[in-house]
């Protein structure tokens, strides 16, 4: 068999847009959990890429872990020749893509008869340029917001730095460079958006080595000797592969088609690249960090990019799985933002983002525990996650404003302005067990038993009367009227059927509510078998997740939503196993490709329910250790973890 990273295509959910997502997901070429990722970036942001696009504006340092969450701290890097253009996008060129794989990127400028070259380190890149034309060389380096850039004209060296962000970090938070060019420029001339140099005509093949870090200028020339001073672009390229082909064979497979084997290493590789990691070493070598929470630099690893009420799902429990180690460090890293955020992070990029619900640090720590990776700092964890579940906060950016009608009512009510209060009670509910897990392990029983009867929320916003979880008042009625095909309202991104079963610490009790086991899954047939009809409720208009589920033709199952992702596994752990076996088939096989994912991928979690669904096992309720077992559509290889315990 070919070796994995060969497998892998980093373009795989890139045919994407604001109205319809296959992934959302950018062509990143990056080490794991590296630092910088990079990218052929074809037009503006936030979709900086699509494979229809026939034009090519240069190679991009990006850190967007999402089109809907913007980039921060990058840059764009463009090989052309001729006169300069004032707007970067009039110096496109067609192009074709040589070769794009998660350790080395190639493409050929036809307008100016450029091929570019670039293999990644773990915090900065050695790039090639070589022209074919006598023309003279030029490089432009192009910001998107505030920048410095000392093109030392005459030298081959120069030093800056980017401030671009969004939102989500306290200012100033900028990412330092220093780069070296194998040959000495003409001259530098410098830009509003940067600035370009050029080379004498004798310069046809010019290297690019460029080092990055959020500390300093020091720091990033140090990256640049430390990582790329003595190393030819190859010996990187082939180094980065055998780090790629070192952690994809963990979970290596036995794949039965080359399609297979490109859907699965391709979804493997994305649940790989996130958290992104920003640790880097220190004068002294100690592991150091600079943070976007108060700008000061601290000792230890520091993990971003990540939302876990995505994430907590597949991706956490399968890092326990296959790379405790690396995930080890992540939650070291986790836990110095939770020090010095003051609570844990929703959406992280790089520090505090208002985005989605529930506070489902909670989870990973629980499962995490539940998994034997506790080699790390538990106690102080469990203190952020007392935080979330006994203190009200005052933000969207941490914790749960509506924590106080929570517990006197039992339930998050329709009427005081909260948004979707249904889907937060019962991601509450579910974050409730998860901290009560935790302290469980803890020795903390008073707390635990404190937790228990918050766990059973979700039954306030069941209604045995539409068979439905739906909006409750503060007066304990119900809001009407109920719509049961409405997205939005008391809902996130869906509505009752695709939140409905969303229960899963207590299957049990969820079965319960509906009569027994065989109802349960007989309204499961009812969600796969209905047409897939829906209104535009609250949110006024289609959103792509209503799209997605329309043309799935998968009834009201939202594989492109996270919420239902747990739903087939009920079937099981209600004695049917063979529905579960039918329905994970059908779904991997028809709605994933090495192409296309059924909806925004979302740093690892969409191609971690395919990952998982190879293997054969489902963590249904991440925080307990146990798997919903069903056939795996391959079997391991004998180099897999799997094969050999």
């Amino acid at each position: 068999m070919s070796p994995p990273v060969s497998c892998v295509n980093p373009l795989q959910g890139t045919a994407s847009d604001s109205a319809f997502s296959t992934g959302n997901t950018l062509p990143l070429v990056a080490r794991p959990f590296g630092m910088h990722h990079w990218i052929p970036q074809t037009s503006s942001g936030p979709w900086y890429f699509h494979p229809a696009h026939r034009l090519l504006r240069g190679i991009r340092l990006t850190h967007q872990p999402s089109p809907w969450m913007g980039d921060y701290s990058s840059l764009l890097i463009t090989p052309f020749h001729g006169p300069v253009q004032e707007k970067i996008e009039n110096l496109s060129s067609a192009y074709r893509l040589i070769a794009c794989g998660p350790h080395y990127l190639e493409t050929d400028s036809l307008r100016y008869q450029i091929n570019s070259r670039l293999t990644p380190s773990e915090r900065g890149a050695f790039l090639v340029f070589t022209a074919a034309t006598d023309e003279p060389l030029q490089i432009r380096f192009h910001f998107d917001g505030h920048h410095t850039l000392d093109g030392q004209s005459g030298k081959n060296e120069f030093h800056g730095h980017t401030d671009d962000h969004s939102w989500g970090v306290l200012r100033p938070y900028p990412l330092h460079f220093y780069g070296q060019f194998s040959a000495a420029p003409h001259r530098f001339t410098a830009l509003p958006d940067g600035g370009y140099w050029t080379f004498p005509p004798s310069v046809r093949r010019l290297e690019l080595r460029l080092g990055g870090s959020f500390l300093d200028d020091i720091a990033a020339r140090a990256t640049l000797q430390r990582e790329l001073a003595d190393k030819s672009l190859e010996t990187l390229r082939d180094e980065t592969a055998q780090i790629w082909n070192q952690l994809l064979e963990r979970l290596a497979i036995q794949p039965k088609s080359e399609t297979q084997a490109r859907t699965y290493y391709s979804c493997l590789y994305r649940c790989l690249l996130f958290p992104r990691q920003l640790g880097e070493p220190g004068p002294n070598g100690q592991t150091v960090h600079r943070s976007p929470y108060d700008g000061q630099i601290h000792s230890g690893p520091l993990s971003t990019d990540n939302g876990f009420w995505d994430t907590h799902r597949t991706v956490y429990p399968l890092l326990a799985l296959g790379y405790p180690d690396h995930l080890k460090i992540i939650l070291e890293g986790w836990l110095n933002a939770c020090r010095q955020a003051g609570w844990s992070p929703k959406w992280a990029s790089p520090g505090l983002r208002d985005c989605m619900i529930g506070t489902h640090f909670d989870a990973v720590v629980a499962d995490a525990v539940a998994r034997g990776v506790t080699d790390w700092n538990v106690e102080e964890a469990f203190t952020y996650l007392w935080k979330n579940a006994t203190v009200p906060s005052d933000s969207g950016y941490y914790g749960r404003r509506e924590l106080e009608d929570y517990l006197r009512l039992g339930f998050v009510p329709a009427d005081k302005g909260y948004h979707a209060p249904v889907s937060v009670t019962l991601d509450y509910a579910y974050d409730d067990f998860c901290v009560a897990q935790v302290a469980r392990f803890l020795g903390r029983h008073k707390e635990a038993e404190q937790l228990e009867p918050r766990t059973r929320s979700y039954r306030n916003v069941f209604d045995p009367a539409v068979g439905f979880m739906r909006p409750r008042l503060s007066d304990g009625s119900w809001q009407e009227p109920f719509r049961e095909f409405a997205w939005g309202n008391g809902f996130v991104e869906g509505g009752p059927w695709q939140h409905t079963f969303n229960v899963p610490h207590d299957p049990e009790g969820l079965a319960t509510l509906f009569g027994g086991a065989k109802p349960l899954c007989d309204k499961l047939d009812t969600l796969l078998s209905l047409p897939p009809r829906f209104e535009a409720g609250s949110y006024g208009q289609e959103i792509h997740e209503m799209t997605e589920m329309a043309l799935a033709h998968f009834g009201q199952y939202a594989q492109s939503n996270q919420p239902v992702h747990g739903f087939l596994f009920l079937y099981t752990l209600m004695g049917q196993p063979q529905k579960t076996a039918h329905w994970v088939r059908k779904v991997a096989g028809e709605l994933y490709s090495p192409d296309v994912f059924p909806g925004d991928e979302d740093n690892g979690e969409m191609a971690a329910w395919y990952v998982w669904a190879t293997l054969g096992r489902y963590p249904q309720c991440p925080g307990k250790p146990d798997y919903v077992e069903f056939p795996p559509l391959a079997q391991p290889s004998a180099v897999s973890i799997l094969a050999n315990r």
